[in-house]
């Protein structure tokens, strides 16, 4: 009798101290932000927001600048510069896949196309020069 409620007593702490480790673990541990990536039907096409100056929808022409701040390991999120008349240097954020989709600048200046679909800088750039089957 004594030695079942002693099991009782330890299963019954056991059971608690791992019910707060897990939601110490949910409720703590730092979120990654990690969201699927799903590849572009076109890999010239590149999806992501402008980021350093107030846009409106449309349709422009702009030359690559630069690809800067580059996060992560296969699919990586970078900063690219597109040189415009309109905007000048417009910051684009986007993500893509480095193995099969090079950086908007990786090759030096290039023509590019970019869609501003809103207000709020989303847009869609899409490079005049075919480089997808470059990596693989």
């Amino acid at each position: 009798m004594v030695k079942t409620k002693w099991l009782i007593s330890i299963g019954v702490v056991v059971g608690l101290l791992a019910l707060v480790a897990y939601l110490g673990y949910n409720l703590y541990a730092p979120k990654t932000g990690y969201v699927s990536y799903v590849y572009p039907d076109d890999l010239n096409v590149f999806e992501g927001k402008i980021t350093n100056v107030k846009v409106a929808p449309g349709k422009i022409e702009g030359v690559s600048a630069y690809d800067r701040n580059c996060v992560g390991d296969v699919i990586t999120e970078c900063d690219g510069g597109i040189k415009t008349a309109e905007y000048g240097i417009l910051n684009f954020h986007y993500r893509h896949d480095m193995s099969a989709q090079p950086c908007i600048h990786m090759f030096g200046p290039e023509k590019m196309t970019v869609e501003i679909l809103d207000s709020s800088g989303n847009a869609k750039v899409t490079r005049t020069q075919d480089f997808s089957g470059m990596m693989h």
